[in-house]
């Protein structure tokens, strides 16, 4: 390993390692090697291999999770409260490039459609998204037919459209005259599951988290209900909190679910 003049072994080690990240040798996501096996590849002493991790951690470039080891951080996208934004917007606003790809589409049944508060017949998508080409969520949606059958991609012959990697819903959705005004959220967490994990390249015991959102255009008219899972290392996201009006009221809007209580919509 290299040395820097005055600088403590564990920033050499990680100035060595956050390189080795920059080039390409481990790409986001990718597991890191082990604390033995960089102890032994490095010729230092375990202690300036959990300093080196520690501070790579802390710059946001290694994700750990517990139990499971350390991984390449992927690009992370950070919400704010109160601010109305599609997935492509938001990757836009941090200057990344968004992507999709169709996973399924089609009538929906009305069993799914009901799952996600929709009780008119409706259109299924769904879809993988990622970020600089990394895969970092997976988006089902349900699009009311009376607003599906305005819109070309999801019409008969859209599949090119609806195909196309910079595919956008909400601009779909704009340019059909449906632009989104105001959209609903919950916000819930669990593992990925078999399904998930194989779409964002995880292991089934990878946390994820659940954003269930209601679109509405300026009418109040639902434009669209979905159900994004997003792995809780790539999401964050602020909320500003006010005192309730009364002592102990729940503030508005919340939600403690017990144990195996039912959650609509997930």
């Amino acid at each position: 390993m290299e040395q820097l003049a005055y600088a403590p072994r564990y920033i050499v080690l990680a100035d060595v390692l956050r390189r080795r990240i920059q080039d390409g040798e481990f790409k986001p996501g990718d597991r890191f090697p082990s604390e033995a096996e960089l102890c032994s590849a490095n010729g230092v002493s375990r202690g300036t291999v959990v300093r080196a991790i520690e501070k790579l951690v802390a710059d946001g470039i290694i994700h750990r999770r517990q139990g499971v080891g350390s991984f390449v951080a992927r690009p992370s996208l950070h919400r704010q409260s109160g601010k109305l934004q599609s997935f492509t917007q938001s990757a836009s606003a941090k200057g990344l490039k968004s992507q999709q790809a169709l996973i399924a589409f089609g009538r929906a049944s009305h069993e799914r459609a009901r799952q996600f508060q929709c009780d008119t017949p409706a259109v299924y998508l769904e879809r993988l998204r990622s970020i600089e080409g990394v895969p970092c969520a997976v988006h089902r949606s349900i699009i009311p037919e009376t607003v599906a059958s305005k819109l070309e991609a999801l019409g008969d012959f859209g599949e090119v459209q609806r195909n196309d990697p910079d595919f956008s819903l909400y601009r779909s959705l704009e340019a059909g005259g449906f632009k989104v005004v105001e959209a609903q959220e919950r916000i819930s967490s669990r593992l990925a599951g078999h399904e998930d994990a194989e779409h964002l390249r995880v292991e089934e015991t990878a946390p994820v988290m659940v954003i269930f959102r209601r679109s509405y255009d300026a009418t109040g008219r639902l434009v669209e209900a979905v159900e994004a899972v997003y792995l809780s290392e790539y999401y964050s996201y602020d909320v500003r909190l006010v005192a309730s009006p009364g002592a102990g009221a729940e503030p508005s809007g919340m939600h403690l679910r017990s144990p195996g209580e039912e959650q609509t919509g997930q």
